[in-house]
């Protein structure tokens, strides 16, 4: 399942679990309702039909009273008449929209007046609905049970996407977390690569250094001194499997100068310090053929037209591969 399914059900869930809890809790705990006006007769009549629709009901007889019940227990809507002594109707509606804590709450205006300029007034100063007076019951009940249902709505959409942002946030976290493990998991083993190939140079520098020291030298002796056609035979074999084993160590100077493999042969013997009496024997060449190939060495490596020597640059290059670093 991707990461958006999976926060897409999450909200759905929660979504679905908030709706259950106000549910429950609606059937339990019936919303209160604060009524304002000073008019008693109608504070008794609102407040003797709301409670009839199983509502809880408080009143205040003017704004400033209004004001200070919502300060101390947050009514889950109000009724707000317009025409009061002190502050009016729209001044407390504006005053409880200017501030976050109470702004949520639902306010229904109730009056005589009719005017349209005096709806837009009440609309514009945060008001969700204007009820005219007189009122019919079921009218007021119907809007009252509407806007609860749609604030206890809003609610619980607030909440699921608390919900899925902070999911979003663990998630993420998580994601990070996984991230950083497997760049740690993919730096240790770059750094084992590293030492296996470092190993493997290392390895393969002694190997052909003990071959070109002391085998090398010793079956160059040996052939000097005189061989039966069985020993020479022999020693044809073991010649070629350690040029097998030489091979991959004469191949970076065979691809990036074109060396050819008796001149990539010669290149290990001349930075061994041999001569080339001591070559031509060891390879049965003559001197004028290692001379030859010296000259191809030089031209290929770009010391035609310099008096370096060509040991010493054979062994810069060698100083400098990858497998001798």
């Amino acid at each position: 399942m991707s990461f958006p399914e999976c926060l897409l059900i999450t909200g759905y869930n929660r979504l679905k679990t908030l709706q259950e809890s106000s549910m429950s809790v609606d059937k339990d705990t019936p919303a209160l309702i604060l009524i304002v006006d000073d008019s008693v007769t109608n504070l008794q009549v609102l407040g003797s039909m709301l409670r009839e629709n199983n509502y809880k009901t408080a009143v205040a007889e003017n704004g400033e009273a209004a004001l200070d019940f919502v300060a101390r227990r947050k009514p889950q809507l109000i009724l707000l008449d317009i025409a009061m002594p002190g502050l009016d109707g729209f001044e407390v509606c504006s005053r409880l929209k200017l501030d976050p804590e109470f702004s949520f709450i639902p306010v229904i205006f109730l009056s005589v007046r009719t005017e349209t300029a005096e709806k837009v007034r009440a609309f514009k100063s945060g008001g969700v609905d204007y009820i005219t007076k007189p009122f019919q019951r079921e009218e007021v009940v119907a809007r009252i049970e509407a806007h609860l249902q749609l604030q206890r709505t809003k609610q619980m959409l607030q909440a699921a996407n608390e919900a899925l942002e902070q999911r979003v946030r663990e998630r993420t976290s998580e994601l990070m977390a996984s991230n950083a493990k497997l760049e740690e998991a993919n730096i240790a083993l770059r750094v084992l690569l590293e030492q296996k190939d470092e190993s493997r140079g290392i390895l393969q520098e002694t190997m052909v250094s003990n071959l070109k020291q002391s085998v090398l030298p010793l079956m160059a002796q040996l052939e000097s001194e005189g061989l039966t056609s069985r020993q020479a035979t022999w020693m044809s074999m073991i010649r070629a499997s350690i040029e097998n084993i030489l091979s991959p160590a004469q191949k970076s100077l065979a691809q990036q100068f074109g060396f050819t493999s008796t001149e990539s042969q010669l290149a290990d013997l001349i930075k061994q310090g041999l001569s080339t009496k001591e070559m031509a024997s060891m390879l049965k060449l003559s001197q004028r053929t290692i001379d030859t190939h010296r000259h191809n060495m030089r031209r290929k490596l770009g010391l035609s037209n310099t008096s370096r020597n060509l040991r010493s640059c054979l062994l810069d290059l060698e100083s400098k591969s990858p497998a001798s670093q």
